[in-house]
């Protein structure tokens, strides 16, 4: 009688968890949007404009725009217009912005994350693609420093990295070293 009862017991048990397996592992909830997905994504871009989900996504390395729009259905039925920038590989910040033009187009655009939203994220900055406001965001650095850098830029080139930041004036190693960490 005793072995009877585990038996039947271990069935229930069996049977409840299979139900759990079953039901656990279905289709993602509708409606559901997810910022970072659980990969460790090489490229986060920010979605805008006539998206189904709007915000920051991870995506892997080498990712173009056509498998964005592809990947996020933000524009199912439409043709884009400047298909050109659909093969436009993203980098690390870039803003995708979808346009509706009518019913059956839409435009897309891409952007650059400003400083502020990059260091928010954890996406290293690059000082050839900042402007003064960008700079202005780094601690130490104010507005006329800003612009001493960002002028010298434009006068003397790129700098190619932080280290080249070092021959503007007021650009010392140790405010270089301040603000690396979000290089």
């Amino acid at each position: 009688m005793e072995r009877s009862r585990r038996f039947v017991l271990w069935l229930l048990a069996a049977g409840l968890a299979a139900t759990l397996l079953w039901k656990g592992h279905g289709e993602p909830r509708k409606g559901v949007s997810v910022a970072f997905s659980h990969y460790s994504a090489a490229v986060h871009v920010r979605l805008v404009g006539e998206v189904r989900a709007p915000g920051v996504y991870g995506f892997p390395d080498g990712i173009d725009v056509s498998a964005v729009i592809k990947m996020t259905a933000c524009c199912p039925g439409r043709q884009v217009v400047n298909d050109r920038i659909l093969h436009t590989r993203l980098r690390q910040g870039d803003i995708v912005t979808v346009h509706p033009m009518d019913g059956q187009h839409v435009e897309i655009q891409l952007g650059t994350m400003r400083a502020r939203e990059k260091m928010l994220l954890g996406i290293p900055l690059h000082p050839d693609f900042m402007n003064a406001d960008d700079w202005e965001c780094l601690p130490g650095i104010g507005p006329k420093l800003a612009e001493r850098i960002t002028s010298d830029r434009q006068i003397n080139g790129d700098f190619g990295s932080l280290a080249g930041v070092a021959r503007v004036s007021g650009m010392g190693k140790g405010k270089i070293q301040k603000i690396s960490r979000y290089f």
